[in-house]
């Protein structure tokens, strides 16, 4: 559930400061937005998914729906009166991205058409952060707490985690989701700028949720309710770009969980899928099963 968007991306040798003007060269245009660059990723690894993204009514509207029949992906959710949205994606020497978004059909949501997915009971519901944030999203947030017990929520918050409603965090905390989430994310979450591993533990034993506790090249630890963390260690590859580096984990661990694999197993996949996106430029590098299981061959 949630977002494809256009995705203009730029590479430039700085910022540019507030009235300034600096030159940059344009990386590659394509679809890019957090659900369907985990869309994508499941797609590519033959897993079977329901597809809770918008399709919008201009340009960019069209530019998705190619890019999901291509993925073999069934747009489902049509909005015939606001495009997708987009973003500027700049990245850095250094390899760091900043994002400029234009919003679009992506923070619009229907009670009637949210109804008409049909997602079976024991399934795995995967949602963004960012479209939990707008007004327009109560519908989904309604949608998402009514879900049958059986169905386990997948959270990615991202960085708009601050602006999210407490209340409805609280009562998403209360169905036991999964969260994944990072270092400046999770001291957000329990309000403690020194936040480290042991307070995820304690915030997964005192809450009853899951966590994949992101540490960037540091790799992840997997942190669930009164069991021992696990820690998972990042793949070393050359670093092009960083774009769609969070989604792809996601995809991987979703497609791990989807094949009845552990949480921890599933990590150290969405670890292996990241990893070869970040190894090619923009967010297009999700991996076929074929790809993934040669670059899983040469791992040492």
């Amino acid at each position: 559930m949630g977002a494809a968007f256009g995705d203009i991306i730029l590479t430039m040798k700085q910022l540019p400061i507030s009235g300034g003007d600096e030159v940059a060269r344009e990386q590659s245009k394509q679809i890019g937005g957090c659900a369907f660059n985990v869309a994508r990723s499941l797609a590519r690894l033959g897993i079977e998914i329901v597809n809770g993204i918008p399709v919008g009514n201009g340009s960019w509207g069209d530019m998705t729906k190619k890019a999901m029949l291509q993925e073999g992906l069934v747009p489902l959710l049509h909005n015939d009166h606001v495009d997708n949205g987009w973003c500027l994606a700049i990245v850095e020497p250094d390899k760091e991205r900043t994002f400029i978004t234009v919003e679009g059909c992506e923070q619009y949501w229907c009670e009637q058409q949210l109804n008409q997915l049909g997602v079976s009971n024991n399934s795995l519901v995967y949602v963004s952060g960012y479209e939990l944030v707008d007004k327009e999203s109560e519908p989904l947030k309604k949608w998402l707490l009514d879900l049958d017990e059986s169905i386990r929520i997948f959270v990615d918050f991202g960085p708009r985690f601050a602006d999210i409603d407490k209340a409805f965090i609280t009562q998403l905390l209360a169905r036991k989701p999964i969260l994944t989430i990072n270092r400046d994310e999770f001291k957000m979450l329990v309000d403690n700028d020194d936040a480290s591993v042991s307070d995820a533990q304690q915030f997964a034993d005192e809450q009853g949720v899951s966590l994949i506790y992101r540490l960037d090249k540091q790799g992840a630890w997997v942190i669930e309710p009164q069991c021992e963390a696990v820690s998972i260690p990042a793949c070393k590859v050359e670093v092009v770009d960083t774009i769609a580096a969070g989604d792809s984990h996601c995809g991987g661990v979703l497609a791990g969980l989807s094949s009845g694999w552990s949480l921890a197993e599933s990590a150290q996949l969405g670890n292996l899928v990241a990893a070869m996106v970040v190894s090619t430029e923009g967010a297009n590098g999700a991996p076929t099963k074929a790809e993934l299981e040669a670059f899983i061959s040469r791992q040492p």
